[in-house]
Formats: C-alpha cells, structure tokens, sequence
C-alpha cells in the first residue's frame, strides 16, 4: 500500500501550457488530455496522487481550458476541483502560483505538479523531508543530462542557477563555491509562508523566487533516481514512456 501521511492533501496540477513541443497532439486539445496508453496523461497523474492522499485538486486553464475543465468535472465528479484560469494569459510557473493562491493559501503545504511529469516516487516522501527540514519549497531532481542545473550546497539548499551550454550563472545570497549541480523535475512542494513573502504579479518564473528567498528560508532537493522519470514534451518521450510502463 502506498505510504500516505494524510488523507487531506493538496495538488496544484500545472495544466495551462501549450503543448507546442507535441505538434499536432495538442492543435484541438490541451496537453493535459494526450493520452499516454490511452489514457489522458491527466488521469494518470489524479488517479496515481488519489492513492497517496490527495484530495484537493486545483487546476490552471489555458490553451482548450474549457475542453480540459469539463473533462475533469466529467470524468471525477465527486472530487474537489478548483479552476485557475489564465485564458487572458500565461503566466509561467510562479505566476501561475499567485493566480491561483485563493485556493491554495489555506493548505499547507501544497505539491505542485507539472501535468507532462511521470515521478518514479511517491511524493509524501519528499512531505517527510520538506516538513522536518521547515522548508520554504523542496525540489525533485536528478542527476541527468540537462543544461538547466540548480545548485545546491553540502546541506542540499538551493544556492544557484546555471545554465551549463551558455555559462550563464545566477547565483544566491547564499551561494557557495562547495557545490552540486542537479536538474529540477518538475515537481515541489510548497509552505504557503511564500504567498506572504513574494510580492510580484503577472507572468514570472518561480525560478526568480527560489533564488530570491533560498537564503532566508531553505529551499532544498529532494534527489530521486531519473530510472521511471518522464518529460512527456514530446511524442518521443511519450512513446519511450508507454514501453516503459508495459516493461
């Protein structure tokens, strides 16, 4: 049985994006609704996270957000579904979060999901880590191929950004020289003391919220293995997945 550590947990499933990457999969619906196995990867993701806890669900709504709002209510009609909607924008992962911080600011803390993710673990292990460290957010990575790399120090905070192909490097108040550098998963949970610190609007990246406040409160990795991960951004990684899961 899936470890649960309690049965009132709270998803945020990023759901807004385009799709852009999945060409024609996504021109007449949104990318939360490509299947994987013929099921919507969407599905996937609430059925999986039902058995570890979750019961509050909130989704953002953009390209086809109709189309994906009256799936959800469809097919899970007796779960508890909030709709941020950002139709008139997207607004990136940080802004999505502020946008949709009134169904969120009274559970703490929340997992935020992209919904093009596949975890290989269960996320209440990283709750155990998030709530014995008082972490402001706590990160999934991995050791993998990705020119994208967050820096953490020897205690897994979060000290750094780097762009690995261009040499680009952001660091934190907290940066260090002692370092590792590690790849973001797409998945986080988050203290709701950030919607009490972070004053910005609009379209940003929580990427510039994690460098703005690791230093005053911990934000820090939670390493899994990246056998089982899975960027569903593509067709090919949505093929590479499905042979994994009848493996």
């Amino acid at each position: 049985m899936a470890q649960r550590v309690s049965d009132n947990l709270t998803l945020f499933i990023l759901a807004a994006g385009i799709g852009t990457r999945l060409g024609k999969l996504t021109e007449n619906r949104p990318k939360a609704l490509v299947e994987i196995n013929k099921t919507p990867m969407i599905n996937l993701l609430i059925n999986k996270m039902l058995g570890y806890g979750f019961s509050n669900f909130v989704v953002n709504l953009h390209h086809h957000g109709k189309m994906l709002e009256s799936h959800l209510l469809n097919n899970f009609p007796n779960l508890k579904i909030s709709f941020s909607n950002e139709e008139k924008m997207l607004l990136d992962t940080g802004g999505a979060l502020i946008k949709a911080k009134e169904f969120l600011r009274n559970n703490d803390p929340f997992l935020v999901h992209n919904v093009d993710i596949i975890l290989p673990f269960n996320p209440c292990e990283m709750l155990v880590q998030h709530s014995s460290r008082k972490a402001l957010m706590t990160l999934a990575v991995s050791q993998r191929k990705s020119k994208r790399k967050l820096i953490f120090n020897s205690e897994n905070e979060l000290c750094g950004w780097t762009n690995t192909e261009t040499g680009e490097l952001r660091k934190a108040e907290n940066y260090t020289e002692n370092n590792k550098l590690l790849a973001y998963s797409g998945v986080q949970w988050v203290s709701t003391d950030y919607f009490e610190i972070e004053q910005r609007t609009g379209r940003f990246s929580i990427i510039d919220s994690w460098l703005d406040f690791c230093h005053k409160k911990p934000v820090i990795a939670y390493e899994h293995s990246k056998v089982g991960w899975f960027d569903l951004g593509n067709e090919s990684k949505i093929q590479e997945a499905e042979r994994f899961s009848k493996s």
